[in-house]
């Protein structure tokens, strides 16, 4: 029999989702080996074509096959964690076997194989159209399902108790504390404390269906300690008992309760907040680890609120799945993990896709991140040689790298210099040129450059790009540093692979605008989809024409099972994969006078043509970019699968062991009419996992400020006759010169650097060097004494505002552990440079999700020295506007883009 749900005491069926308009964040389901992001889809098409089986779209029986199959055989990725939800969504359905099922073939050999599953809702909702007021239509959202298929027994999670385990589990009320989080640093100063989970007030509903945000701070619970639990709300828990540990203060050294009562409800601090009396206070639940058993195990759970899961949620490890080559004599052991992924939708999603692709023609042009690269597009393959020496007509006394040469790339711009014997001065050896990074350490005179930035459209060549190739920005951001380039207009080049007409691997350098035969489009434009039904292959069909492709069928058997192999090889899919199988490149050493290759009576389109394609990115990609319609092998009659008994001759018995192990894994008929929206029909439209992640995936979490977001900071931090010059800001603080270039506790070497790199001329560098290590009325008479030294422009200010940023981007890095959009990055780096206080608190906030709050409390601090400052008031509005919506703002003003 098909699975049965588990009935709950609450009405399973949830309301119909309503369009959300904040778009979702997409992670791929596994990190790479050294636990870091995947950049590049092809990372997982390389991969895929090293399994043995479970290709899409069409699968090693030549069955049309909805999904992939994914494992750590291939050594590729960091796989301990368990397998990642690839977008926020709502876990609808789960299962969990209590033990692996076990099936025994006729000829007496055993194989072990996994039912459980979660299932996740996602909703896809356009962007509004441009200049459109009030609710979104309903057709302007569009569900989706993506399906983790072969999960873990809940046997291997007993086995081992540092498996990480799911925290969204149903009727799990114990857990224990692990060590996600920190006590805060101390408000005058200090660092954080012991690990552990903080613990809050009552959660506030957030804007999704099911989701929660952080209330207030109030105590900590370290490390080790464990918990019983009253209730859930979203991702948050209510603290029933503590059954190990005890609580203290959510600050490191601070007071916590009241006299030897340490409980969230007391406070000897009057403005310390608490829990009202009897509360002990909520826990964030992905910060926890489960110490019981789930309840029920071995049945399809159906929540009844689904359980909102954000993109990288770990939804459980990785199960079983022994086919029957792997079918051993004695009881089955674990030998081959096996994960099943698709993504499905109904036919709806027709509907929205040509709406999708209608809406992008609007949409702005910042919302465009991939870049499509044209068949016919040429590339810029070579590099011109090199049209001078880095210094002509002097002996070369340093190179000094120009303000405005990319920070990494292939080249690097410098000043050349050379001692002037006349004034003992540096002097320029000429106009700045480009010069390989690799050779600026060992730079001589004669060292070749360029006299402008080597590449240049003017140099495309052929060939020309073969097919039609996607290339998602973060993948382009991904690439490695010898692959991204920057010239004098700030503008990017990437070095790509595409194929030549020959099918060939070929590489070029692609300029990130005005580059002929290429284009930026949105995500929504769906570039390179293209909708397959499948619906009219009869299974039997293909199994007929997979015996005759694999060389099973004898010669009477081939020609009595020509009229299936037309009717398949005639299908949409068939022509779609040999129209992309035939243009893979010959075989190395293939030429003209090769006797050509005796072709299989039942077509191109073999496992291991399909293999070859997803090596080849651009094959890979056309592969990737099906959408297949067709019923899923979870539902469905199963007559189609007993059409095939007939043709299995001598393996007749062990196919109808088989049989029972398909009944026993289709889990549809367990969940239709049960979850709101969910289709009726088994006949859904399939979607790569991994084209569909990279359609979407932005560039991940910015980790560096941007140029607007330096000149924001510039704009909030300059004053104009004052920071262009030697100042004292006063307090504690050195010579300053700019945007808070502060010479205290710099070395004299530094300072010349500094100030040369900037264009400072020589003796103005080493005369302001002199500041260095001065502070209170030492640096307020140096001031006086130099004000006319230096009278820097905006440009060189903001030049000088790079060398100070870096400090405080690791401030934010290591202080937020989500993952933050540019403009979020920016907005926290301008707070961190001058936030009067209230920084792990506002830190904490956002790590939990509760930006409302944080953004409250960065208000808060508008103080210098106790005095209100209506600067500081107007500084934190444009921060809390830049984090929350994007606009780079001075005073309420827009700035002008720099990037």
């Amino acid at each position: 029999m098909p699975p049965q749900a588990h009935p709950h005491p609450e009405p399973a069926s949830a309301s119909a989702p309503t369009p959300e308009t904040s778009p979702l964040t997409w992670r791929y389901p596994f990190p790479d080996r050294d636990n870091k992001e995947v950049t590049s889809p092809q990372t997982f098409y390389q991969a895929l074509a090293g399994m043995e089986d479970g290709f899409f779209p069409l699968g090693v029986n030549g069955f049309p096959h909805g999904g992939i199959h994914l494992n750590n055989s291939v050594g590729m990725f960091e796989t301990k964690d368990g397998v990642r939800c690839i977008a926020d969504g709502y876990i609808v359905a789960y299962k969990i076997d209590d033990a692996y099922p076990h099936l025994q073939f006729k000829d007496g050999k055993w194989a072990m194989y996994s039912t459980g599953f979660v299932l996740v809702r996602h909703t896809l909702t356009l962007p509004p159209a441009p200049n459109s007021t009030g609710v979104q239509p309903a057709d302007e959202s569009q569900d989706i399902y993506s399906l983790y298929m072969h999960t873990a027994d809940w046997a291997n999670y007993l086995a081992d108790e540092k498996l990480k385990r799911p925290w969204w589990w149903l009727d799990v009320n114990a857990f224990r504390v692990q060590n996600r989080d920190h006590q805060m640093a101390p408000p005058e100063g200090g660092t954080t404390g012991a690990a552990g989970a903080l613990v809050w007030t009552e959660p506030k509903a957030g804007k999704k269906a099911g989701s929660f945000t952080a209330g207030e701070q109030v105590g900590f619970l370290p490390e080790g300690s464990e918990v019983i639990i009253s209730e859930t709300r979203g991702q948050w828990v209510r603290i029933k008992t503590i059954t190990a540990g005890h609580m203290i203060s959510p600050v490191n050294g601070g007071y916590f309760g009241w006299e030897d009562q340490n409980v969230p409800w007391k406070s000897e601090a009057d403005s310390a907040k608490v829990t009202p009396k009897d509360d002990w206070g909520w826990l964030y639940k992905p910060n926890l680890h489960g110490i019981k058993e789930p309840d029920p195990v071995g049945l399809v759970v159906i929540p009844p609120k689904p359980a909102f899961v954000k993109a990288g949620t770990s939804l459980g490890q990785i199960g079983e799945y022994h086919d029957y080559e792997r079918a051993t004599p004695l009881p089955p052991a674990p030998k081959r993990q096996l994960l099943h992924l698709e993504v499905f939708a109904d036919d709806g999603f027709s509907a929205f896709l040509d709406k999708s692709r209608a809406r992008s023609a609007h949409l702005p042009v910042d919302q465009r991140t991939l870049l499509v690269i044209n068949v016919g597009a040429k590339l810029v393959k070579d590099i011109p040689p090199a049209d001078c020496k880095l210094c002509d007509w002097h002996p070369l006394y340093r190179a000094d790298v120009t303000p405005d040469s990319p920070a990494s790339g292939p080249w690097v711009k410098v000043q050349p210099r050379y001692n002037d014997s006349t004034t003992a001065l540096l002097m320029p050896g000429g106009p700045p040129v480009w010069i390989e990074r690799e050779k600026l350490a060992t730079a001589t005179a004669t060292t070749p450059a360029w006299s402008q930035f080597p590449l240049s459209l003017q140099k495309v060549a052929d060939p020309a790009n073969a097919f039609m190739l996607v290339y998602p920005r973060s993948q382009l951001d991904g690439l490695s540093a010898r692959d991204k380039a920057v010239d004098d207009g700030k503008t990017q080049w990437w070095r790509v692979k595409f194929g030549n007409a020959d099918g060939h691997t070929a590489t070029g350098w692609v300029r990130e605008r005005d580059h002929p035969g290429t284009q930026w489009q949105s995500p929504w434009a769906w570039p390179g989809f293209e909708r397959v039904d499948a619906t009219g292959i009869d299974l039997a069909d293909a199994f007929r024409r997979n015996l005759v492709l694999t060389g099973v069928a004898d010669w009477k058997e081939q020609k009595e099972f020509a009229p299936s192999i037309t009717a398949v090889n005639g299908s949409p899919l068939l022509q779609k994969l040999e129209q992309t199988i035939s243009k893979l490149a010959p075989p190395p050493g293939y030429g003209a006078g090769s006797k050509p290759k005796q072709e299989n009576p039942a077509g191109k389109v073999t496992a291991t043509a399909m293999q070859a394609a997803m090596r080849t990115p651009w094959l890979a990609q056309a592969l990737s970019h099906v959408i297949l319609r067709y019923e899923s092998e979870w539902g469905g009659d199963m007559s189609r699968w007993d059409a095939i008994t007939p043709l299995m001759r001598n393996a007749k018995d062990n196919w109808l062991v088989e049989l029972q192990r398909i009944r026993k894994l289709q889990w549809w008929n367990a969940v239709k009419g049960k979850i709101a929206g969910f289709p009726a029909s088994a006949t859904v439209l399939h979607i790569h996992p991994i084209a569909l992640t990279a359609n979407f995936m932005s560039a991940g979490s910015a980790k560096s400020i941007s140029e607007d977001g330096i000149f924001f900071i510039f704009k909030q931090e300059a004053l104009a006759g004052v920071t262009n010059r030697l100042h004292w800001p006063g307090g504690n603080s050195g010579v300053t010169l700019g945007a808070g270039y502060d010479m205290k506790a710099r070395s004299a070497e530094s300072i010349v650097s500094d100030m040369k790199s900037i264009g400072v001329n020589d003796a103005a560098a080493h005369a302001i060097s002199a500041a260095a290590g001065l502070s209170g009325h030492a640096a307020l008479d140096f001031c006086k004494k130099n004000l006319g030294l230096v009278n820097l422009s905006d440009e060189k200010q903001v030049d000088l505002l790079r060398k100070t940023v870096p400090a405080y981007e690791k401030m934010v890095i290591k202080a937020i552990k989500i993952d933050l959009l540019k403009h979020e990055f920016d907005a926290l780096v301008s707070y961190a440079y001058n936030p009067g206080g209230g920084w792990a608190s506002v830190t904490n906030f956002i790590n939990h999700i509760n930006i409302e709050q944080a953004m409250n409390n960065i208000k808060k601090y508008t103080t210098s020295g106790g005095v209100a400052f209506d600067g500081l008031v107007k500084r934190r509005a444009d921060e809390v506007t830049l984090y929350t919506t994007g606009r780079y703002e001075f005073h309420g003003d827009p700035l002008p883009p720099r990037q």
